[in-house]
């Protein structure tokens, strides 16, 4: 039984934008050897609100720009959701997918009751398409995957109980 769905999102052929669907492909064999963590890499924002249905916890994980550059580049950003989804601080988040991580996740609020909610993002800084990951966010690749091991573990651990 799934507890606990760790989400990555993003676009594989935008420089950082791939950032997410990289660390979660990165952090996919220790994941599934969680008990009750499932693994999807989706794309799109909008496939978000979907995949929060049926579970207790969710991680999710895609690549965010802070307004007027206010984060380094490859910058870890964690956010747990609320009642009404996401931080606000987090609405600028970068999305190149027209729908972005906290509208998904706060249109999945809207229309029910949600999971608990950890968001990882880390701080794009090209997101050009034809592009690779940046130096700076690829050095921060396995740093985020760690990150979000733990999270799914303590997820895991926490609940359904």
């Amino acid at each position: 039984m799934t507890r606990v769905r760790v989400i990555g999102c993003g676009n594989l052929d935008a420089g950082d934008d791939a950032a997410g669907l990289v660390a979660v492909g990165e952090a996919r064999a220790a994941l599934e050897a969680i008990p009750g963590v499932e693994v999807v890499e989706a794309a799109m924002p909008l496939a978000v609100v979907h995949l929060l249905e049926g579970v207790d916890g969710a991680v999710v994980v895609d690549a965010v720009r802070a307004p007027r550059g206010g984060r380094a580049p490859g910058a870890l950003v964690r956010a747990e959701a609320g009642p009404g989804g996401l931080p606000a601080a987090l609405r600028s988040s970068l999305s190149s997918h027209g729908l972005g991580i906290v509208e998904a996740v706060g249109l999945a609020a809207a229309l029910g009751e949600t999971p608990r909610v950890v968001f990882l993002g880390i701080e794009a800084a090209e997101v050009t398409a034809g592009r690779g990951l940046s130096p700076a966010v690829q050095a921060a690749i396995p740093v985020l995957a760690g990150q979000i091991v733990a999270e799914a573990k303590a997820l895991a651990g926490t609940v359904g109980s």
